[in-house]
């Protein structure tokens, strides 16, 4: 594919001058005429840390954006098609876009494919076609997952029946596909090449695969949580080596995925003792700082049963190893958000009432206390932000 200069001008935030429109220059002294400008192309995106939002459109062109970790400066974008999902390696040299092209949009046959970008260079290296099932839904970091190795990607698929789709990315290919039924989200092992996907019966099903992505065993957990009465979100974060969920009525649940099933490690209430009701809501709507043993959550008041993705009115700062809840900020209308690992996380937020990405510096000495440092337009809709770790 030939990359026309102007479209990379534009990807990499390149400033660009049309020529004047032809006019009567014939009383117009030739000092006067407006010499053309060089179009130039940079190589590369500004240097410095990066954060990564996935604008994932509907009806066009998705895109995974690149901005600037310090002040969310933007950078440029990688282009992609149709309800795109994203995820980035760990170094944060590399993104992997899944994606479908439709070719009616109404009807007829569609396209899905997982491309792999250089973010330096915001480039397509490789393009992998997929089977045509990956579920066609808003971004969630589980629906498109990657190896603890890096070696593998994984595709979260509905037909309705659901799947994941193994792709090494190295070679290019699909290696197989993982029948998952009823089960949904992909929650990559921190070791080897394994995986676990929540199930609709309140269970998790593990998957342990070899180095070349294929099959070994499957294996069921006991109920972990009720689907009815307290279903857990999507979204799973790492505290430490444990996988952690959180409930629609406010519980954190940590689970232990190294063995051969799931299990529940430890239930803890972030409302317990809270006045009024208060429960979480958004899409990515929790992050977890390492280094401040931090757990940053969106929260909505006056909780009913769909308000689930309800965005936020405050951002809660509680303490993991403690169990207390050490602040809550008034921040309205963030349904997605993502922690850098220091002392003093900074927290990276969509907010969907504004259409805006967020920057926030948290405040060790005042029980991480949230202050708002910058704000730009997020340049579509997004639900997912992510920060390499």
């Amino acid at each position: 594919m030939v990359r026309q200069p102007y479209l990379l001008a534009l990807a990499l935030g390149t400033a660009l001058t049309l020529p004047a429109l032809a006019q009567d220059t014939a009383d117009t002294p030739e000092a006067d005429a407006v010499a053309p400008e060089t179009v130039t192309v940079k190589e590369a995106i500004d240097p410095g840390p990066n954060i990564f939002s996935n604008a994932q459109e509907w009806g066009g062109a998705s895109s995974i954006q690149v901005w600037s970790a310090d002040d969310l400066t933007y950078k440029g974008n990688m282009t992609a098609g149709a309800i795109g999902q994203m995820v980035i390696s760990p170094d944060g040299t590399k993104a992997y876009g899944q994606s479908t092209y439709m070719a009616r949009y109404t009807h007829g046959d569609i396209e899905q494919v997982l491309e792999v970008y250089d973010v330096e260079t915001l480039s397509i290296e490789k393009e992998i076609i997929l089977p045509p099932k990956a579920a066609m839904v808003a971004a969630y970091a589980p629906y498109l997952a990657i190896s603890a190795d890096g070696s593998l990607v994984y595709v979260q698929n509905a037909t309705p029946a659901t799947s994941v789709t193994v792709v090494d990315v190295e070679a290019g290919e699909v290696v197989q596909e993982v029948p998952t039924p009823g089960c949904f989200g992909i929650y990559p092992t921190l070791e080897g090449y394994g995986f676990s996907t929540a199930c609709g019966d309140g269970t998790f099903a593990s998957f342990d695969l070899g180095e070349d992505g294929a099959e070994a065993t499957r294996s069921v957990s006991e109920e972990i949580f009720d689907p009815d009465e307290n279903p857990i979100f999507i979204p799973g974060k790492r505290i430490g080596e444990a996988l952690a969920f959180l409930t629609h009525k406010g519980d954190l649940m940590t689970l232990d995925d190294t063995g051969e099933a799931v299990k529940l490690i430890e239930t803890v209430s972030l409302t317990e003792g809270v006045e009024d009701e208060w429960a979480p809501g958004g899409y990515d709507l929790f992050t977890y700082s390492p280094t401040a043993d931090v757990l940053f959550v969106a929260m909505h008041s006056e909780p009913y049963d769909g308000s689930h993705k309800n965005a936020s009115e405050e951002i809660w700062a509680y303490d993991v190893s403690d169990s207390e809840l050490l602040y809550r900020t008034h921040v309205e209308g963030v349904i997605s958000m993502t922690a850098s690992d220091a002392e003093a996380p900074m927290v990276y937020a969509v907010n969907e009432h504004e259409s805006t990405l967020e920057l926030f510096s948290s405040d060790p000495d005042a029980k991480f206390v949230l202050k708002h440092e910058a704000s730009v337009d997020s340049r579509g809709w997004a639900t997912l932000i992510a920060v390499p770790q």
